[in-house]
């Protein structure tokens, strides 16, 4: 019962994130790009759900799974790039594939998580409004707004001021150096890493 209880939340939050993007910009309350980032930052909650909440293992691993098809499908229905629609459900199903067996904490997949979605959302939100400093693809306003969310995040999730530091700061880096939409793996998965390594 438990098992069907996170996994219908998590779904519900999924839909729920879908209808308020697409009311939002419908609305031109934001824009195309801030409800995408919005879906972003509010799917990332879902993590949670599905490492704490979901006992089975292979449970714990079709959302995911799911949310990675749809999304490739639904890119490629739209004929739009599809690597940050599945990269970044693909780094959650990885993490939470190595965490069933033993290798990474619930802390540190839910961690990472939140970096990319809530990190990457403020960067490309902050780089839209303030952006002015360009550097390669992303403004430099972007990847200090990545760091000092990754920054806040890595401490509430009790990391020390310098691991912190370190880890928000290679985040930020990967975030800023990586090709567009493959940094929704690379952010997270070099995020857990750091956090199990620190």
């Amino acid at each position: 019962m438990r098992d069907a209880f996170w996994t219908l939340a998590a779904f519900l939050l999924v839909i729920f994130s879908l209808l308020l993007s697409y009311l939002l910009t419908k609305k031109s309350v934001i824009s195309k790009e801030g409800g995408r980032k919005l879906v972003h930052m509010l799917v990332s909650f879902t993590v949670p759900m599905i490492v704490c909440g979901i006992e089975n293992p292979l449970l714990r691993l079709a959302g995911p799974f799911v949310f990675m098809i749809v999304n490739g499908a639904a890119g490629r229905k739209k004929g739009g790039r599809t690597a940050g629609l599945v990269c970044y459900p693909l780094s959650i199903l990885l993490m939470t594939a190595v965490m069933n067996a033993g290798y990474l904490s619930p802390r540190a997949v839910i961690s990472s998580a939140f970096v990319m979605g809530i990190g990457d959302g403020a960067a490309a939100l902050a780089g839209e409004r303030w952006g002015r400093h360009r550097a390669g693809g992303k403004t430099l306003e972007g990847s200090a707004a990545m760091f000092l969310v990754s920054f806040i995040i890595f401490l509430i999730a009790g990391e020390g001021l310098l691991q912190a530091l370190f880890i928000a700061a290679a985040a930020a880096a990967a975030e800023a150096l990586t090709p567009h939409g493959l940094d929704n793996l690379s952010v997270p998965l070099l995020s857990s890493l750091l956090m199990e390594l620190l």
